[in-house]
């Protein structure tokens, strides 16, 4: 083996590096290898040497360069490696902590699936329960709707047929009204009636009553505007003159006598047996004044300018009285009847039988007359509304609502 083969060539870039020689190859290359006297000698000696020493001087500054570079190299590939050995590391942990949250929330939502799952069978349960009860309670709502329909018919009918009695209520209440106008002139018996249909058609609140009820009030607000006669005082009165005939004086009668106490009476109203001269003396100032009792009866000296008013018998001053008492009942009559001329005419004449009759002297007839004339002079008629009108309306509504 030669020195040439031992020196080891340059590599170019892109080819493999061969493979350095053995340590055993050297010796030998050594041992064999004559020593050289010089440089000359060993430049004769070969011929190629110089340049191959040439070459080994160049290839001798290269190695620190390619050392260093690999040093770097070697750091380099450390720190990368490290970084990778880091990095995965993390990520190892990175990934631990992520399947173990994954398997938490796994869990949990199988959990809540199992707790769905649950209320899902209790939502079920709830519905076919909430099912049953809207099928009954739908049965009950149809049973209930045909029950309301079967009142409101009922009603209708009944509606119909209070309508109907009330129409003939009203009808009567009207029709006593017009009975007292006529009849008596009762204004306020007449105001009772027409209120009291007016309530009973507010009571029923029916359209068909709304025309009634404006005619009917109509016919009030004309009662309350007429003048109210108190026709009831007013007969009393009559009545206490007529009751009180019989106690008045006449010309032709006696004055009545009046009982003369008696001696009892006036020592006391305590009777004593004893004699005493007290009791003497008023027993006889007591029958001195009966006696001249009786003698003033039998003597009165009156004017009369009618002689055959003081002339009359016993019977013919009843017949007075009675003529006269008959004359203020048909005064009372006219009263009730509120014919004002009539009533006007028999008081004018009752009270000129009282001053042709009766002694005017006597408080009681002067009485009896004053009461008269006020009468006579009080207002007693008044012109009173017709309910013709509203009658005739209220029985054309019965005879339609009969027809229909």
């Amino acid at each position: 083996m030669s020195a040439e083969n031992d020196i080891p060539s340059p590599q170019t870039p892109g080819t493999t590096p061969a493979a350095p020689p053995s340590p055993a190859a050297a010796t030998d290359a050594r041992a064999s290898d004559p020593p050289t006297g010089g440089p000359t000698g060993a430049a004769r000696a070969m011929p190629g040497r110089q340049g191959s020493a040439t070459s080994g001087s160049q290839d001798g500054a290269d190695p620190p360069r390619a050392s260093a570079a690999a040093k770097v190299v070697g750091v380099v590939a450390l720190l990368i490696a490290l970084a990778a050995g880091a990095s995965s590391v993390f990520l190892w942990q990175r990934g631990e902590n992520v399947a173990r949250e994954a398997a938490r929330r796994l869990q949990q939502a199988d959990e809540r699936a199992m707790q769905l799952e649950i209320q899902v069978k209790q939502a079920q349960e709830m519905v076919r329960e909430l099912q049953g009860r809207s099928a009954v309670l739908e049965s009950k709502f149809t049973e209930a709707l045909g029950r309301q329909s079967q009142l409101e018919q009922m009603y209708k009918s009944i509606a119909q047929e209070t309508f109907s009695v009330t129409l003939a209520d009203v009808e009567n209440a009207v029709a006593i009204a017009s009975q007292q106008l006529v009849v008596s002139g009762n204004v306020r018996g007449a105001l009772v009636a027409m209120q009291d249909a007016d309530g009973r058609l507010k009571r029923i609140n029916q359209p068909e009553a709304l025309g009634l009820r404006r005619l009917i009030t109509a016919d009030i607000e004309r009662l309350k505007a007429v003048p109210n006669v108190d026709v009831v005082s007013l007969a009393l009165r009559l009545d206490s003159v007529a009751g009180g005939l019989n106690q008045l004086p006449m010309h032709s009668g006696l004055a009545p006598t009046k009982a003369a106490p008696s001696a009892d009476a006036a020592a006391g109203g305590e009777p004593n047996s004893a004699f005493s001269f007290a009791r003497l003396a008023s027993t006889s100032r007591l029958g001195w004044q009966a006696f001249l009792a009786e003698l003033s009866q039998l003597f009165r000296v009156n004017r009369v300018d009618a002689p055959d008013v003081v002339l009359l018998a016993p019977e013919q001053q009843y017949f007075v009285r009675e003529n006269l008492r008959l004359t203020l009942f048909s005064a009372r009559l006219a009263l009730l009847a509120r014919s004002e001329p009539l009533f006007r005419a028999d008081l004018k004449r009752a009270i000129e039988w009282l001053e042709v009759y009766y002694d005017k002297r006597e408080r009681s007839v002067v009485n009896a007359i004053a009461a008269l004339r006020q009468l006579q002079d009080t207002r007693i008629a008044a012109e009173l509304p017709s309910l013709g009108d509203t009658l005739a309306a209220v029985r054309a509504a019965r005879d339609a609502r009969e027809r229909n």
